[in-house]
């Protein structure tokens, strides 16, 4: 799977090669990007530079954005992970599909496939629960680096050193969530533990889901098209956040209303276009711009590789056994799609690192910053990096060891349950505020609510699977780096199977060598007690040692053998922690002098704002990319055949669509999806776009291939997918006839207007009605491309002859 590592994006885009080399040759790209680098802080906002902002087409006061704890920035939310939005005043929230997707696959069946079939709620009473979704809504943000730093500043030992500021962290936490209210409370560390913020935020837990849209719109093109451009994927859920009576917050209940946030989102009447101003608002979760050059080093040869191996063999496991059973499918379907965008991710970064040159820059760097540090005359400066070096070689002994113990609960899901209560158990023994962070009383529900999922996603071959590979893995191990709780597990020969094809069995074709051990994995998972009623939930609840140690399950059996083993890793890292906690500082100081550029802390979960325009960007050489996509080109995609099919209703539609007031003038069409350079990460899953007055125009949802190692540096190749918001209005107005929703998000006396005359002239009225007029005639071979063209020359035969296909096929 590796080897296809470098010639996926050229597949993919040969799909569009004939697209993109014609937009190459009429120059419908714009111009070359701005430097829009920069994922800024809240506090930042009213420090950037108001003339470049304005003349990119931002009209708001930057004050409006964000300013003593308030602004627009504040209708952003963090949902579960992701980021999402308030766009309504009733609590109506926009994320992406796949950031729900877990909560819709919980309230999914064989009889009632949300996933597969979508899902509309046409009145409040029909909202379904979103298990598992909770938003935190941000109040305010604090300095509290010195509270952070006071109990450290004299200690030398690394590990007491970050004992010392973990437990300042949780006792500020600590106290803000004290005064009750459904407080959530957070200190985040930014510029390599130079800063500590505090950020306070209101928890929404009752999250219902109001719309979702079939699989074959919110995952349209699969994997195939993930991390890639063009782009017709119409990746939105809307949900709605619920409080108690009196407008606290409070689990799911019946009484609950609707919440009423401070500021929401208001959805633009008139849509974007090419070199317009938007912003991208969110919470980011993690960037590497700041490591030093033996970490990402480290990444290049052993983390992303690792990734790879373990997350591909993985991802085989779900999908092979998933489409041999639907009940099973639905079961593996969120682990599935999180593990495979994470296996895609690992191998575009390392294209990334190749492609950008990303290691050569940094060995460069890193000669300038050993000079600077030498001139400097100060000690700290000096030793830092030799001190990083020592700590990342360390690292690498120790790395097979402890990355497979860290990716566990990422696999079979009865050892990882019974990790959780061996674990649970043995901090329960320590003082709250001692406790492992996830281990705590304040994240007991959240804890519970992990097994509850296990148990429920639970499949007895696929955890077989998983559970073997586990042990195959580690029995792999250096011998210094063995775990003592698999050195009974001897392997069995197993000779490979014909399948009902000629193909081999697949455990067999596996990189593991997992099916040594799939015997073993199945009459341990015959013999468990776990899967019986309440047992699971009284071990939870009991949290005893002993208990566990008594109930002769051999799961709790491993993850108790396993226990030294993970704690040893934990306070390794403890120590790694108390050392950068030291040197961070002092390597982020020599960059900011050798570094020029815009200065922001690396993404860590926190509430940012990227600024940035609508832009195509060049592939590669003979490759131009325009910035937009639209129906046209998402039908020219359609074959009938996952991940390409569209269900029928959508397509009956779309021969009108042009004649909506959804379509968009220039285009000549309804748009789906939009280019920007946008800074985003991992975490901005989901996050609302606006443009220069602050409207609502589109939900970031991915990155372009090229853009993937981002994460380490920004490119002038940076560019962000986005859905726009249009798309989902058709949907909700021509397919779903959503008339509640649309007059909720303030456009349902735009549905009837027909199409509108032009883009952007302020505040917009009832267009004319009849087709939107071309503003470039699309010659034969381009359409579909995504470009204008007039009523008479769209491609709508080609609708009809896909409708016909699926009759003829039923």
């Amino acid at each position: 799977m590796v080897a296809g590592m470098h010639t996926r994006p050229h597949l993919v885009l040969s799909r569009s090669a004939r697209c993109l080399g014609l937009a190459a040759a009429v120059s419908l790209v714009a111009s070359p990007a701005r430097a829009d680098e920069g994922q800024w802080m809240p506090g930042q906002i009213v420090e950037l530079d108001r003339a470049k902002l304005s003349a990119m087409g931002l009209e708001l006061p930057l004050e409006q954005l964000w300013s003593d704890n308030t602004g627009l920035m504040r209708a952003a939310v963090n949902l579960s992970g992701c980021s999402a939005a308030f766009v309504s005043a009733e609590g109506l929230i926009a994320t992406n599909h796949h950031c729900a997707h877990g909560a819709i696959q919980a309230v999914s069946s064989v009889e009632h496939d949300y996933l597969k079939d979508g899902f509309l709620a046409r009145t409040r009473a029909e909202e379904l629960p979103g298990k598992g979704l909770s938003v935190r809504v941000l109040e305010r943000i604090d300095d509290v680096t010195a509270e952070v730093l006071a109990g450290a500043a004299e200690l030398t030992d690394d590990r007491a050193r970050a004992q010392a500021i973990d437990r300042a962290r949780k006792q500020i936490v600590d106290a803000c969530e004290k005064p009750g209210g459904g407080l959530r409370c957070e200190v985040a560390a930014f510029y390599n533990m130079s800063l500590f913020q505090r950020f306070t935020y209101r928890e929404l837990r009752d999250v219902r889901l109001v719309y979702a849209p079939p699989s074959a719109i919110g995952e349209f093109g699969g994997e195939i098209d993930n991390w890639m451009w063009p782009r017709h994927t119409g990746d939105f859920t809307l949900l709605r956040a619920y409080v108690g009576p009196g407008g606290e917050p409070a689990e799911r209940a019946d009484a609950n209303v609707p919440y009423k946030p401070d500021v929401w989102l208001p959805v633009a009447h008139s849509g974007v276009k090419a070199g317009d101003f938007v912003a991208v608002l969110g919470y980011p979760g993690n960037t590497e711009r700041y490591l030093p050059l033996s970490e990402v080093e480290r990444y290049a040869s052993q983390i992303f590789p690792a990734r790879i191996d373990l997350l591909g063999e993985w991802v085989a496991i779900f999908e092979e056994l998933g489409a041999t059973d639907p009940a099973r499918a639905i079961k593996v379907a969120s682990a599935k799609k999180g593990l495979a965008n994470r296996l895609k991710n690992a191998r575009g970064m390392l294209a990334g690192f190749a492609a950008i040159g990303l290691l050569e820059r940094r060995r460069a760097e890193e000669a300038e910053l050993e000079k600077w540090a030498a001139d400097s005359g100060d000690r700290s400066h000096r030793e830092a990096l030799p001190a990083l070096r020592k700590l990342s070689e360390e690292r690498k002994d120790s790395f097979a060891h402890d990355y497979l113990l860290e990716q566990v609960p990422n696999g079979p899901n009865l050892l990882g349950l019974a990790i959780d209560l061996v674990r649970r158990a043995r901090e329960r023994q320590k003082p709250d505020l001692e406790r492992s962070s996830g281990y705590m009383d304040r994240n007991e529900k959240k804890l519970w609510d992990r097994q509850e999922r296990r148990l429920r996603d639970f499949d007895p071959e696929v955890d077989a699977h998983l559970l073997a590979s586990v042990i195959a893995r580690a029995q792999a191990l250096p011998a210094a780096w063995k775990l003592d709780a698999f050195k009974d597990m001897s392997p069995e020969p197993v000779a490979a199977r014909p399948g009902a094809d000629g193909a081999k069995d697949m455990a067999a074709k596996s990189g593991s060598g997992r099916e040594r051990y799939l015997k073993q994995a199945r009459q341990l998972i015959a013999r468990t007690k776990l899967l019986g009623e309440g047992k699971a939930k009284a071990l939870f609840d009991a949290a005893d040692p002993a208990a566990l140690a008594a109930s002769g399950d051999p799961f709790v059996a491993l993850a108790l053998a396993l226990a030294p083993a993970i704690e040893a890793a934990e306070a390794r890292a403890e120590t790694r922690a108390g050392a950068l906690s030291r040197l961070g500082p002092a390597y982020f100081s020599m960059l900011r002098k050798v570094r020029s550029g815009p200065v922001y802390p690396d993404a860590n979960g926190t509430l940012r704002l990227s600024y940035a325009s609508i832009q195509g960007y060049k592939p590669r050489e003979g490759l131009v990319a325009t910035p937009q996509t639209t129906l046209t080109g998402q039908m020219a995609k359609v074959t009938g055949e996952d991940p390409f099919t569209m269900p029928e209703r959508v397509l009956a539609a779309v021969p009108k669509a042009r004649e909506s007031y959804w379509a968009d003038p220039i285009l000549g069409d309804v748009p789906i999806a939009f280019l920007s350079t946008g800074d985003t990460t991992g975490g901005n899953s989901g996050s609302p776009v606006i443009n220069g007055r602050g409207e609502f125009v589109g939900l970031n949802f991915d990155r372009v291939w090229e853009n993937i190692a981002g994460d380490f540096g920004y490119s002038e190749r940076s560019r962000n997918i986005v859905v726009d918001v249009r798309y989902l209005l058709w949907l909700l107005d021509k397919v779903e006839d959503a008339d509640a929703l649309l007059q909720e998000l303030g456009v349902g006396g735009l549905r009837v207007a027909g199409a509108r005359a032009q883009v952007g002239e302020g505040a917009p009225g009832p267009a004319a009605a009849g087709p939107a007029p071309a503003h470039e005639t699309c010659p034969q071979e381009r359409r579909g491309c995504g470009c204008a063209s007039g009523p008479e020359s769209a491609p709508w035969w080609l609708v009809g002859g896909l409708l016909w296909l699926r009759r003829r096929r039923r």
